[in-house]
């Protein structure tokens, strides 16, 4: 059984000074079969085509599979949307192209609501296109530094913003419990756990992890940043995926009593249905 890491940056690892044919290595000796290579702007959804174009055909490394979007905390790249979504345009029925983003609110680093009004535009664009396109959305919400139960109105306008489509995606690096989670999983939603799960001052999100359905559940790196214990601090890197998946599996064992290996069993098929989501989505049309 292998790992996906759903969701990562090796061009922000690479602009670390690390070697990505050396990190690309790394992933494969410990497993990971897959990887998600996430945009965040115009120029990252350039780079993702050719990191995969570069990849392309290595048996020896993960396949790769990529996004385009823009990350809400990039606003002062708006003007460049429409190029952003010729590319999508371009490339969204190739099976390497998974989906939109990553894409949504971000309060934490504004409060402003000229920007947050700028957000909720970009993010209702992305909503309009993989509406359109039918395709899944990476979808990025923070509110404060770490679970605040009074601060969560970047993902309660997220999910009434979603409810409003027919648009399925992942909550991406979800640091938020399982009431913030569970609208989602209703809608058809994953929710997917970086590297911050397994932090000491994580509790409020692992007790989310340990009672969201296992069906729902996936793991990611959102590598270069969040490295997982015994990592933290580091810089990260899909390899140390498979930290998150442990600590995962042994939580929802000590806390559901599900065997370990049926947890990891699990989140490997559920990756698998991820990658494969925009073509369950066509499917059913």
């Amino acid at each position: 059984m292998g790992i996906i890491d759903t969701h990562c940056h090796l061009d922000l690892i690479e602009g670390r000074g690390e070697n990505i044919d050396t990190i690309l290595a790394n992933a494969s000796t410990t497993g990971v079969e897959a990887l998600v290579q996430i945009a965040t702007d115009l120029d990252s959804s350039f780079k993702n085509q050719k990191l995969y174009a570069q990849a392309s055909g290595k048996s020896s490394i993960p396949q790769i599979y990529w996004t385009a979007g823009l990350h809400p905390g990039s606003m002062e790249f708006f003007d460049s949307i429409d190029d952003i979504f010729s590319i999508v345009r371009e490339n969204y029925q190739k099976p390497s192209f998974l989906g939109i983003g990553e894409t949504g609110l971000d309060y934490f680093h504004t409060s402003e609501e000229e920007e947050i009004e700028k957000q909720k535009e970009s993010f209702r664009k992305h909503l309009d296109l993989a509406e359109e396109l039918n395709l899944p959305v990476i979808l990025h919400t923070r509110d404060d530094r770490s679970y605040n139960p009074e601060k969560t109105t970047a993902i309660s306008d997220a999910l009434e913003m979603v409810k409003s489509t027919k648009v399925s995606g992942v909550l991406h690096c979800f640091t938020y419990t399982q009431r913030e989670a569970l609208p989602f999983v209703d809608l058809g939603w994953f929710v997917s756990y970086s590297g911050a799960l397994t932090f000491s001052n994580a509790k409020a999100i692992q007790e989310g992890a340990a009672h969201i359905p296992l069906a729902n559940l996936l793991v990611e790196t959102d590598a270069p940043f969040l490295a997982p214990v015994p990592h933290r601090g580091k810089t990260n890197q899909p390899a140390f995926v498979q930290y998150t998946l442990d600590f995962l599996a042994e939580l929802r064992e000590r806390e559901c009593e599900e065997e370990q290996s049926l947890v990891k069993e699990t989140i490997f098929a559920n990756s698998r249905r991820f990658i494969n989501l925009k073509n369950e989505m066509n499917s059913v049309l």
